[in-house]
């Protein structure tokens, strides 16, 4: 009876563990005490710190292991790799074009900077700094390219280091990353709830936030749909499996900062682990489709809102190219994607300061 009980409150299932902790902070958050909630934020960020130390070694190893696997296939696998990524990305963005031509008109929105603001923003007890030794867009291109030279110069020596390093980042992973994943959401999930940004964001931007998160939701399920298939039970099982994914990403605002949980979920789905362990670091980096979908509706309803026009289509198209090099250029920066698309909403769509403050502070 005990280990039942146990077992409804802390679920194995850790997509059931992820959405558990939203619930709970949502309904019962403002309840801990201050300095708990300071506690908890502050362990988040820690394991933040150490996770961004351990990145460029997780990027590396998985990359240059996962090339090696293909031997001198490898290049063909990156060439297309990177242009289905391109053709993604430049898709999403056209296909969030056409949904906002059509429902733009029923949002009601009104926003200044100062309603989404906080005076008093949660902060940590501590902060802790660990400089990071490469950079993860650096250490994804040595990856790339220390992996397509010994895919055609085979060393073992060098194919035995990486397999060490490799089996010790999955330690790692299994042992100490996943069981501590609810807690290190639980942290920025309690600060986003004191900051009050939640209730804020519903407030005032409920419908545009909305189409966001459906529209990222529509469209993986369709695209797992399409991978699958057709088939629905197996469309399901593979949601499930990426579930901690989303959650994870949608919490922390860092695809890479979830590669942990990414990596062995598409290994998983796609029984692949050599594509897996290639396809994931490097599409956690240009391959954003949160930012595909989230920053040109919040650009176009910001346009709506503060202009009272929206782009021509062929002015976005032209948006849509220098946003899908800007993907590249973010590459590796957390939340790097709205700060570099900046001079292009400045200098292509007229943005005012006021609206870039609107826009940065929603994404």
């Amino acid at each position: 009876m005990i280990k039942k009980i146990k077992r409804l409150i802390l679920p194995r299932s850790l997509p059931l563990q992820l959405i558990g902790i939203i619930a709970a902070v949502l309904m019962f958050g403002h309840y801990l005490p201050l300095m708990l909630t300071r506690g908890i934020y502050t362990f988040s960020l820690c394991f933040k710190e150490l996770l961004s130390f351990l990145l460029p070694f997780i990027i590396f190893a998985f990359v240059t292991t996962g090339i090696l696997s293909f031997k001198k296939k490898a290049p063909i696998i990156l060439a297309l790799l990177l242009s289905l990524v391109s053709l993604s990305n430049g898709f999403v963005a056209l296909f969030v074009y056409g949904v906002l031509s059509l429902v733009l008109p029923n949002l009601n929105t009104t926003l200044c900077p100062n309603q989404i603001s906080t005076s008093s923003p949660l902060t940590p007890l501590f902060e802790l700094k660990i400089p990071s030794l490469l950079g993860a867009e650096k250490v994804l291109l040595l990856a790339i390219i220390v992996g397509l030279i010994f895919s055609f110069i085979r060393s073992q020596r060098m194919e035995q280091g990486l397999s060490i390093l490799k089996k010790g980042i999955e330690l790692f992973f299994s042992k100490f990353f996943i069981p501590l994943l609810p807690c290190y959401i639980l942290g920025f999930l309690l600060k986003i709830q004191y900051d009050g940004i939640f209730i804020k964001l519903f407030q005032h931007y409920s419908m545009a936030f909305f189409l966001i998160v459906s529209l990222q939701i529509a469209y993986l399920a369709w695209f797992y749909w399409l991978a699958e298939g057709f088939s629905l039970v197996r469309t399901k099982k593979s949601l499930n499996t990426a579930l901690p994914s989303y959650v994870t990403a949608f919490s922390t605002m860092s695809s890479t900062a979830t590669l942990p949980v990414s990596i062995p979920a598409a290994e998983k789905n796609t029984g692949n682990t050599a594509l897996s362990h290639i396809a994931m670091p490097i599409m956690a980096n240009i391959h954003l489709l949160g930012d595909v979908i989230g920053t040109p509706i919040l650009t176009l309803v910001s346009m709506s809102v503060f202009l009272h026009h929206t782009p021509h289509f062929s002015e976005y198209v032209v948006f849509v190219f220098y946003f899908c090099i800007a993907m590249f250029a973010a590459s590796g920066i957390p939340g790097g994607g709205i700060i570099v698309m900046i001079p292009v909403l400045k200098s292509l769509l007229g943005f005012t300061p006021e609206m870039i403050s609107v826009v940065m502070t929603l994404y």
